[in-house]
């Protein structure tokens, strides 16, 4: 069953959101900050975990990113805290998708808090996007819960830019 994050059923939060971000199902997400991967070798098996590492864009004129086609790391406006019988993902806002630009995100497991992040393909061609635009879309659940989230994700140790 999904649920809404402003509901009172809801035991998830967000900080930091208008009233116009909420939509009839999902809560729309604004796009604070943008990185540029880095072309280092991604590594990982079952006992390493070895990231490409990432540079901050800073935006220029209007507040404003220029993209080219590529991947891209963001970050959204705002901190979320899942609740213990909720999980949540990040969606793409339609009008990116027909414009050729997508979000994947993974998994917000139960007990998670921090950052909500994930990467932008630009494949349609160039794009200017502006900070504070909404860009996805996160859909909340109800989830079976074996235990509660105990990774290091949201805890700022990966940007604290």
């Amino acid at each position: 069953m999904m649920r809404h994050i402003p509901s009172s059923t809801s035991e998830s939060t967000l900080d930091d959101f208008d009233a116009d971000q909420v939509q009839p199902n999902a809560i729309d997400l604004k796009i604070d900050k943008i990185f540029k991967l880095n072309n280092k070798t991604f590594e990982i098996s079952e006992t390493t975990k070895v990231h490409r590492g990432s540079e901050l864009l800073m935006p220029g004129r209007n507040d404003s990113w220029d993209l080219p086609v590529g991947i891209y790391e963001i970050i959204m406006q705002g901190e979320i805290s899942i609740g213990p019988n909720e999980a949540g993902f990040i969606i793409t806002r339609s009008t990116l998708n027909r414009n050729g630009l997508f979000i994947t995100s993974g998994l917000y497991d139960s007990g998670y808090n921090g950052v909500m992040a994930g990467a932008l393909h630009v494949t349609g061609g160039p794009a200017i996007i502006q900070r504070g635009a909404r860009v996805g879309q996160f859909l909340l659940f109800e989830a079976e819960s074996l235990n509660q989230y105990s990774g290091s994700y949201g805890s700022g140790s990966n940007h604290d830019a």
